[in-house]
């Protein structure tokens, strides 16, 4: 069973990983569901685009971000949108920050400007490497924090039927 406080700490975390976007460190969570800081690593992957996979895998990212800005203007903890774009500790990450956002009584305006990149490595594995400003997106009382754009990777499976991502890493402002 759960204590009380390790859920509160962990929504904590998680909100503040996705809608705020303040914390120094990226944001993942841990097989076990736990919200895990890491350090970003040295180089981005390679990324392109242009194949008809590679647009795949970029319509599945941007429709994961999509959803995730429109559910957080209605204040929403989630959506169907949301689950049709994203599994796992993606998923697990955004609808828990969210939820979290509603909790709070967030008020959210502005969208995130995205400069996705992917990089499709098999029939069923691809990442994504972005480049996010969250500047103008976030909580309508508080100013943005911190300067420049976030350094984004993100992992897609494909499951048979549609690309979808399923890890995600947000950084800290200024690393890309």
């Amino acid at each position: 069973m759960r204590s009380r406080t390790s859920t509160v700490r962990r929504g904590a975390v998680v909100s503040g990983c996705l809608l705020v976007l303040l914390l120094p460190a990226a944001c993942t969570l841990a097989p076990g569901g736990e919200p895990v800081l890491t350090e970003p690593s040295a180089s981005p992957a390679p990324a392109r685009a242009g194949t008809p996979e590679e647009e795949a895998v970029l319509a599945a990212y941007t429709g994961m971000w999509d959803a995730v800005v429109t559910a957080s203007h209605e204040g929403t903890g989630g959506s169907d949108a949301l689950e049709r774009h994203a599994v796992g500790g993606a998923l697990a990450l955004m609808t828990e920050a969210l939820q979290g956002a509603v909790t709070a009584g967030a008020d959210v305006s502005g969208e995130p400007v995205l400069a996705p990149e992917a990089l499709v490595e098999s029939s069923d594995r691809a990442q994504v490497t972005d480049c996010l400003d969250d500047t103008s997106w976030g909580f309508a009382s508080q100013p943005a924090v911190g300067v420049g754009p976030r350094l984004v990777e993100a992992r897609l499976i494909h499951d048979g039927l549609a690309w979808r991502v399923s890890d995600l890493r947000i950084w800290e402002p200024g690393t890309c």
